[in-house]
């Protein structure tokens, strides 16, 4: 990696070569996209185009949309309420626009003063829904005026009481004001501005409204008024009843043709036309204000972000004309203002000194031009890398990986926040100028990280993913998967070493459960293959003991010897059956399940595997069904879990472990009934800031080689598996209940006495094949006791020969699942129409048997001469 040199503990630049390629590239094509997108902008105006006012409005709004980046298409709408009522135009306005712009959808609305506001609020959610709106030149704006939302704008505050001020000083033996007006929406708005500031600040004056009167009146009346007087005129609109339309210039420029007072204004397009002045309103200005504003919302700052501006606008503005009629002198009017209509000076100079001015200020013109282009282009490079320094700030903040940059002597030049808050370090000002001892607290990370940075100084070397454990600022162990590489300058000059690091933890203890599982499932398979051959062995053992006990007078001490053997033999394939549930999948999936069974096989698991200072007992509520929709193995590994993880707790101090099953009613469904598990020990119990965690994948308090953090993470998978709840509840120094809550079902139904069917099934004809010699001399024995006629072969493929050559009559085949040449379920495909019981040692015997529909059962290996009957009599039954 290349870059150029940075200076010292300037990370930012020395960040920015790091991306800069990449910034240019994409940052332009970002903006290039953004900026083509068209905006579609409606302009509604109150009043009509040749307003004086409104037209200022607008034009100062296009001055800023026409200068922006954003391609612009602005619709503009006319009410033209001066000439007519709002209330006899909305509502045709409401059809017009709805026809109008039923295809077409607007970025943003601009509407000028208070009609075109009253129209936004009546018909904007039928109109215009959800699309943000900027106002001008409302007056009065009350908050029912906004409470829509998504609306911003600027209130058209004009300073009546400077206005006034002005006039009191130009003229102080006037003491009368007379304010012309009119009552439309606008008019009505202005007089309650006026009447405001009137009743909050004494003017002096006398106060008197003329809003009713026609042109001609009004011209009457100003002619004859005394010298006390000063007109103020707002702007406002005439229509005659022979239909002729006056406008405000037009209104105000009559009255000051027929009167000798002074006539004062708070707007600016009204100077001009016999308006003395005032301090104004710039239409012009208030709409480049409200452009702003609307292209802040196109760029995406919400409309109610936006503070509405209420501030008292306005400039000292006077006309030359009107000030010579009546004869006052540029001293009585406010220090700073503005005179049109102002003959220019009569400066006299020669031509020589005329051109030799021209020339030099067009000169300096240019070199002024060229200047101000020189800074607006350093002003654009310079903004244009502060963007990308933000912009490559943000990249580095999000990325995952751990960055960090040193110079050649070790020293920080910076580093991204993922490294900030893996190693817990306040800011970025602990890390510049900082070694790897100061900030980070392992040493033999320290140590090593120095001896790599060496290596890649002072020899040019590459480290690539190497994986080094670290404490993190939690102080827990972690795993970083590091990359060291030279940083390079100008002229392949080594200037620093650029790190980077993942954290691999997760990925550790992925790996590490992994191995476990690979490791449970060669244990699986072999506890499966002893599995098979002891149960072979114990099948033997608990026939010939069975024979035996029928060949000798009952009662003797013989046949309780005997009986102990058969008592034996049946431990023996209980704790088979144990240990291939612990260590196998599931095979047999949910059904009803005895959670008592699962209960007690557990408890004599745990029981075995206790230390001796650590007391086990069970408790089963008495004359209750504890059977649950479950799958036992799942069950199984869930109960197992938690008891295993009680007596660790209580391995050191030794304690009690209390397993206890109850039956509850359902508070809420009194026909329905849970099953309750609580395990409870007396330990050290589990501090309250973790007790949150303690379901959570990998948490775990114990060291790596106790366990993996999974244990009570794969119990609550288990428990929500089965629609059941756990909870649990601790205190420190006394102890830990989990309580297991699962939906109680029905117990399946009993199978019918097999003396029942005993008669009716004497005299079959049975087909036996088994590999295992012993078995084969035992099971045809107890078959023959009950009355079966029993044909015994070893060797499937010879038994296929036999049930296939239709010289013999068999009723049912009873066949082992495992055989040296053909499989019990290969010799049952073979013979179709012959009923099959499958006996094995394996419980994947069971999912074998699923594509054999012959086969009607399958009896797990050790069985009982009950375990035969049983099915037999099933069997004849149902035949």
């Amino acid at each position: 990696m290349k870059i150029a040199d940075p200076p010292m503990g300037q990370t930012k630049p020395f960040l920015a070569m790091l991306l800069l390629v990449v910034i240019q590239i994409v940052l332009p094509l970002a903006q290039a996209h953004a900026l083509n997108v068209k905006k579609n902008v409606l302009f509604l105006n109150s009043y009509h185009n040749g307003y004086h006012w409104s037209d200022g409005l607008l034009k100062g709004v296009r001055s800023v949309l026409n200068n922006s980046k954003h391609k612009i298409d602005l619709q503009i709408e006319y009410m033209d309420t001066k000439k007519f009522t709002y209330d006899d135009v909305s509502k045709n306005l409401f059809s017009l626009y709805k026809s109008k712009f039923q295809h077409k959808s607007f970025d943003i609305i601009i509407i000028s003063d208070n009609d075109a506001l009253n129209f936004i609020n009546e018909y904007r959610s039928r109109l215009f829904p959800d699309v943000p709106v900027v106002f001008c030149g409302v007056n009065d704006l009350k908050d029912s005026d906004i409470a829509s939302g998504n609306i911003t704008g600027i209130v058209e505050v004009f300073d009546f009481l400077a206005t006034i001020e002005a006039a009191k000083n130009i003229h102080p033996e006037k003491d009368r004001l007379i304010i012309l007006s009119d009552d439309s929406t606008a008019g009505a708005a202005i007089r309650k501005q006026i009447e405001k500031l009137s009743s909050e600040n004494d003017t002096g004056l006398d106060t008197e409204y003329w809003t009713q009167f026609s042109l001609e009146e009004a011209k009457r009346r100003v002619k004859n008024l005394p010298n006390d007087v000063m007109l103020f005129i707002t702007p406002y609109y005439l229509t005659t009843p022979d239909g002729n339309f006056y406008t405000s210039e037009e209104i105000s420029e009559a009255l000051y043709t027929n009167s000798s007072v002074p006539i004062y204004s708070s707007w600016e397009f009204m100077i001009g036309y016999g308006v003395l002045g005032g301090r104004v309103l710039s239409g012009f200005e208030q709409g480049k204000t409200t452009g702003k504003m609307a292209l802040q919302i196109l760029n995406g700052t919400p409309a109610d972000d936006i503070p509405i501006i209420k501030a008292v606008e306005g400039m000292y503005l006077f006309d030359y004309k009107v000030m010579k009629k009546l004869n006052i002198e540029p001293d009585l009017l406010p220090p700073i203002r503005t005179i049109i209509n102002q003959p220019p000076a009569d400066y006299a100079i020669t031509k020589e000194l005329f051109w030799t001015i021209m020339i030099s200020l067009f000169l300096l013109a240019i070199a002024l031009i060229a200047t101000v282009i020189a800074m607006v282009e350093r002003r654009k490079i310079e903004l244009k890398i502060k963007d990308q320094l933000t912009f490559l700030e943000t990249l580095m903040d999000t990325i995952p990986q751990l960055v960090s940059w040193k110079d050649a002597d070790g020293k920080y030049l910076g580093a991204n926040r993922a490294f900030i808050d893996f190693f817990g370090i306040k800011d970025m000002q602990h890390v510049i100028g900082h070694s790897t001892n100061d900030i980070i607290g392992d040493n033999d990370y320290v140590l090593w990280s120095k001896k790599a940075d060496l290596a890649v100084v002072n020899d040019q070397k590459y480290f690539r993913k190497l994986r080094r454990q670290v404490i993190d600022q939690s102080g827990n162990e972690a795993w970083l998967e590091v990359n060291k590489v030279p940083l390079k300058g100008q002229g392949d000059r080594l200037v620093g070493i650029l790190s980077t690091a993942e954290n691999i933890t997760k990925e550790r203890y992925l790996e590490r459960q992994l191995l476990q599982s690979q490791k449970l499932e060669a244990i699986g398979t072999l506890a499966g293959g002893i599995a098979h051959d002891f149960n072979n062995i114990l099948t033997s053992i608990i026939n010939s003991t069975e024979l035996a006990i029928g060949d000798i007078r009952p009662g003797t001490q013989t046949e309780s010897d005997l009986k102990r053997v058969l008592t034996a033999a049946h431990r023996g394939g209980q704790v088979v059956k144990q240990i291939l549930s612990f260590s196998r999948p599931s095979t047999e999936g949910f059904h009803p399940t005895d959670l008592a069974e699962i209960l007690q096989e557990v408890f004599q698991l745990i029981q075995a595997s206790t230390p001796a200072n650590v007391r086990v007992s069970s408790h089963t509520e008495k004359g209750q069904s504890f059977f649950v929709h479950a799958d036992p193995t799942q069950m199984h590994q869930a109960i197992l879990n938690l008891t295993t993880n009680a007596y660790h707790a209580l391995s050191k101090q030794g304690g009690h472990l209390l397993i206890e099953l109850k039956r509850i009613r359902n508070r809420k469904d009194q026909s329905k009934d849970f099953i309750k598990l609580s395990i409870s020990d007396n330990g050290p119990g589990i501090p309250e800031d973790i007790i949150s965690k303690i379901f959570d994948p990998f948490f775990s308090t114990k060291s790596k080689a106790e366990g993996t953090g999974l244990g009570l993470a794969v119990v609550h998978g288990i428990i929500q598996s089965h629609k059941g709840s756990i909870k649990v509840q601790s205190e420190l120094g006394k102890g830990t209940t989990f309580d297991i809550l699962l939906e109680a079902v029905k117990s399946q139904e009993p199978s019918a006495p097999i003396d029942q069917h005993i008669g009716s099934i004497r005299g079959g004809s049975i087909l036996f094949v088994e590999d295992d010699l012993e078995q084969l001399q035992t099971t045809p024995r107890l078959l023959e006791e009950i009355g079966f006629s029993v044909t015994t072969i070893q060797d499937p493929v010879a038994a296929l020969k036999l049930a296939s050559s239709g010289t013999q009559h068999f009723d049912i085949l009873i066949s082992d699942f495992d055989m040296p040449t053909m499989s019990g379920t290969e010799l049952a495909n073979c013979l179709p129409d012959l009923p099959v019981i499958l006996v094995s040692g394996r419980e994947d015997a069971r999912t074998a048997a699923q594509d054999c529909p012959n086969i009607f059962e399958v009896i797990i290996k050790p069985y009982h001469k009950k375990d035969l009957l049983q099915s037999l009599s099933t069997f004849w039954k149902n035949k």
